[in-house]
């Protein structure tokens, strides 16, 4: 079991939070420019930090958008990104 301080898990939540709204930043420019690779990396990144966090609502709706990506699919990554963002903006809600 790890051990760790409220103050840092704290700092890597926040972390999480600002890097998972950078990557749907590039997420969302990636899809309008069509560009299936950077979405995949974005969702990947997305999905693995959510998991190591224990974050499974997040982390499902970016497993979905990677494969959505990966099977050329863009019509659900939208709704699964709006879903992440809608967790994300709670999490930061209840962090202050």
């Amino acid at each position: 079991q790890l051990e760790i301080e409220e103050d840092e898990l704290l700092e890597i939540v926040d972390l999480f939070i600002k890097t998972s709204f950078s990557d749907l930043a590039k997420l969302q420019a990636a899809i309008e420019e069509r560009d299936i690779l950077p979405v995949v990396k974005a969702a990947h990144s997305i999905k693995g930090a959510a998991g190591i966090l224990g974050l499974l609502e997040i982390h499902e709706a970016a497993k979905r958008i990677e494969t959505a990506a990966r099977k050329n699919h863009p019509e659900s990554i939208n709704e699964n990104v709006r879903a992440i963002r809608a967790k994300l903006d709670l999490i930061t809600e209840a962090l202050k």
